[in-house]
């Protein structure tokens, strides 16, 4: 595997009694793990090119008046996080699910469930990267386009017809047939369906919504 590509998992816990526990059993299924005390520790070693995930003692404080996880996203670090605490009442779990935990885990752990919720957070991790970058594709693909084609392909994508879009645009209709060959060539695709998915995950029509 590239080095690149191979997962690692932080730790951010004050317990270095813990760290060492949570290190040897990560180490002892093959994972590779990095430990620290505290947020500054984790932010200066992340590797933002690698996959995997952050185990977060709930109690580490955040910075700048912000809680670990905010100020963390703040900086931009989209790391599937888990959450670990010694409290399992549901205040603080939907707590920490809204600030944008995937996992919460309770101490004492049971190591199999705390293994599973890890490979599960770095699964996670690598979707998260495939999405990011399908995106950072399209994003470029679609600065290929001229404006116009840009308007032809939002027109395409909303369902309106060769015929619809010259009406609405004022253009003739084998003028948007140029724009259309175009924006198909550009977009790299020649299949409607697919040109329709790539509009929407560059928000450039919405998501089905079946509720009124």
């Amino acid at each position: 595997m590239n080095p690149a590509e191979s997962p690692l998992v932080y730790i951010v816990d004050d317990d270095a009694a813990l760290r060492d526990s949570l290190y040897r059993l990560l180490d002892s299924v093959g994972l590779n793990v990095y430990p620290g005390a505290d947020l500054d520790v984790f932010v200066e070693n992340y590797q933002p090119e690698r996959p995997g995930c952050l185990l977060l003692d709930n109690g580490i404080p955040g910075r700048d008046e912000l809680s670990a996880q905010c100020w963390l996203q703040q900086r931009e670090i989209d790391l599937p996080v888990i959450i670990m605490t010694t409290h399992s009442d549901v205040a603080t779990a939907v707590a920490a699910m809204k600030q944008g935990a995937l996992d919460f885990v309770v101490k004492p752990f049971n190591e199999q469930l705390l293994l599973d919720g890890v490979y599960q957070a770095v699964a996670e991790d690598r979707v998260r990267r495939r999405h990011r970058a399908w995106r950072q594709d399209l994003q470029r693909r679609l600065g290929t386009l001229t404006p116009r084609e840009q308007e032809v392909l939002r027109r395409m994508a909303e369902g309106l017809s060769n015929q619809d879009i010259a009406r609405v645009l004022n253009l003739s209709r084998k003028t948007v047939e140029v724009h259309r060959a175009k924006v198909m060539q550009k977009m790299q695709t020649h299949v409607l369906s697919h040109l329709i998915r790539m509009a929407m995950t560059l928000g450039m029509v919405p998501l089905y919504d079946p509720e009124p």
